[in-house]
């Protein structure tokens, strides 16, 4: 809708591969500002790339918060920054904010539209109650836009192609979620830290080749095999043919996630168990 084929989108990899795919899909070049890896493993923007790649062609931004895959939240003056960097510059950003309600072990999300007025004036947040919710085949998603002039361009675009008109379900569950849904996202947020945990644990004890990047929010474990030295055909081997499991390969999040995978461990502890004693005995048997 904001783009011509031929403008380009920013994105920050390691990060979601449809933020990618889609603007690909569509025409649209890809500009890759990629993050940095601090020495706890956690990332940070890096403007002056960000500076440096970002040309009058650059029309949209698509920012991961919380990022996908590190499961970390950003701070508000990283967003602050963000904002007055592409308002300065007439760049749209698209927040995804999927995860915003998963934050663990104390870590508050920020949404992005919040910081400033900047930042307000210049996003299109979206959501869903799908990851918090397990709802995903309900199909329900939702759009944040403060800005009159943004919305009015959007929400037309949206009704011309039949696109906001959802299940009658879908409102029904999303209502149900958000209106009654906390005490239960609560506790599940308690038992996906204790599945965080068992996962640290384990790899320290059985894997110490192994380590788990822990998220500050959401179900997924970006998972750190860069000490067993394999290659990337090796990886594989190890995890699918030789563990028996389904983790999504790092390399698809683009730079920065090669020797990586990333593990859900939204499931009941007995499941994760075997999964992490399935990897085990594979790094054992190598």
């Amino acid at each position: 809708m904001f783009t011509n084929p031929g403008d380009k989108v920013i994105i920050q990899p390691p990060v979601y591969h449809p933020f990618r795919l889609t603007p690909l899909a569509n025409r649209r070049e890809v500009v890759f500002n990629p993050l940095k890896r601090k020495a706890d493993g956690y990332y940070d923007m890096d403007f002056d790339n960000l500076e440096a790649v970002c040309d009058e062609y650059c029309k949209l931004f698509v920012l991961c918060n919380p990022h996908n895959p590190a499961g970390q939240v950003w701070s508000k003056e990283t967003l602050q920054r963000l904002a007055d960097f592409c308002f300065e510059r007439n760049i749209i950003v698209i927040s995804d904010e999927i995860h915003a309600d998963m934050a663990l072990f104390g870590h508050r999300h920020t949404p992005f539209a919040t910081v400033n007025q900047h930042a307000a004036d210049i996003s299109i947040t979206f959501g869903a109650p799908s990851k918090t919710f397990n709802i995903a085949g309900i199909v329900s998603s939702f759009a944040i836009v403060p800005n009159e002039t943004l919305r009015a361009k959007f929400f037309r675009w949206l009704a011309a192609n039949e696109l906001e008109e959802p299940t009658i379900l879908a409102p029904i569950a999303t209502i149900a979620a958000y209106t009654q849904g906390d005490e239960w996202r609560k506790q599940m947020l308690k038992y996906v830290e204790g599945n965080v945990c068992f996962v640290e644990e384990f790899c320290k004890k059985h894997i110490p080749g192994v380590k788990p990047l822990r998220p500050q929010a959401s179900f997924l474990v970006w998972l750190d095999f860069t000490d067993l030295h394999l290659t990337h055909k090796q990886l594989l081997d190890l995890c699918i043919d030789k563990a028996h499991l389904a983790l999504n390969d790092g390399e698809m999040f683009g730079q920065g996630g090669e020797s990586h995978m990333r593990m859900n461990v939204g499931t009941p502890r007995a499941i994760l168990q075997q999964a992490m004693e399935q990897l085990a005995k594979a790094v054992q048997s190598i």
